[in-house]
C-alpha cells in the first residue's frame, strides 16, 4: 500500500481553506437571516412581511445571477469571478450595517 498525502502541497491546502471560507461566508449569511429576523424587525421597525420580502428578493437575485457567474467562471476562471462577486457583494453587506428604515405611514 502506497502512502500518498491527502493534500500534495501548501497551495492545495490554501485553496481548500479559501473555498471553505467562501462557502462559510456566503451560505452562513443566507441561512442565518431567519434567526435574526426578530432583531431586524424590532431594530429597523419593519414588519415581518417587509423583512421576508427583502430576503425573498435577495434569494431571487442570488438564484438569477448564480448561473451567470457560473458561466463566467467556466470561461474566465473561478478565481477571477470570485473576486468580481466579492466586489459586488461588499457594498451590499455594508448597506446592511448603515441602512436605517424610516416608514412614515
Amino acid at each position: 500500500m502506497s502512502q500518498t498525502k491527502f493534500l500534495p502541497s501548501k497551495l492545495a491546502l490554501i485553496t481548500l481553506l479559501s473555498a471553505c471560507g467562501i462557502v462559510a461566508v456566503s451560505m452562513g449569511l443566507r441561512q442565518t437571516f431567519g434567526l435574526f429576523s426578530d432583531f431586524f424587525v424590532k431594530d429597523l421597525q419593519c414588519t415581518v412581511t417587509q423583512f421576508g420580502l427583502a430576503i425573498g428578493i435577495q434569494m431571487l437575485m442570488w438564484g438569477m445571477f448564480a448561473p451567470i457567474f457560473g458561466a463566467m467562471a467556466d470561461k474566465i476562471g473561478g478565481n477571477k469571478v470570485t473576486i468580481v462577486a466579492f466586489i459586488y457583494f461588499i457594498p451590499d453587506l455594508t448597506q446592511v450595517f448603515f441602512f436605517k428604515l424610516t416608514l412614515d405611514y
